[in-house]
């Protein structure tokens, strides 16, 4: 099952991250600078803010990646999948469609007469694994 990130684009989570993760230096940077001078205990307050603020949107540019990551293995996958189905010969082209789970035909003869069609006489019987 997907995640609801799944779909947005690929390259609008990659630039959401870029954003989130540029913002997130920029508070860890403001959050040190505050903390290296002599300040005010509210100055110290805020930057400490900052540093929380900067942890968390980290942590939301980590999961965007995460998911792009996760995506894109998904599609390898699936392109991978797809190129040994049809180097293997797997589309029969006979006209019937195939249950691969079942190897049985499950829709009608493509004439309409009785068919006597069985997968183990197509390619796709030869390809599945006895």
């Amino acid at each position: 099952m997907p995640s609801q990130l799944s779909y947005v684009p690929v390259e609008r989570r990659r630039r959401a991250a870029a954003t989130v993760g540029l913002i997130a230096t920029l508070l860890v940077a403001i959050g040190i600078v505050s903390w290296a001078g002599s300040a005010p205990s509210t100055i110290r307050v805020f930057s400490t803010i900052a540093l929380v603020a900067a942890v968390l949107l980290g942590l939301v540019a980590w999961g965007l990646l995460t998911s792009v990551r996760a995506d894109l293995a998904e599609l390898r996958v699936d392109a991978a999948i797809a190129s040994a189905v049809a180097s293997s010969g797997a589309g029969c082209g006979c006209g019937h469609e195939h249950d691969p789970d079942e190897m049985h035909v499950t829709d009608a003869c493509p004439s309409g007469d009785a068919c006597a069609h069985d997968c183990a006489t197509c390619l796709l019987g030869a390809a599945w694994p006895s």
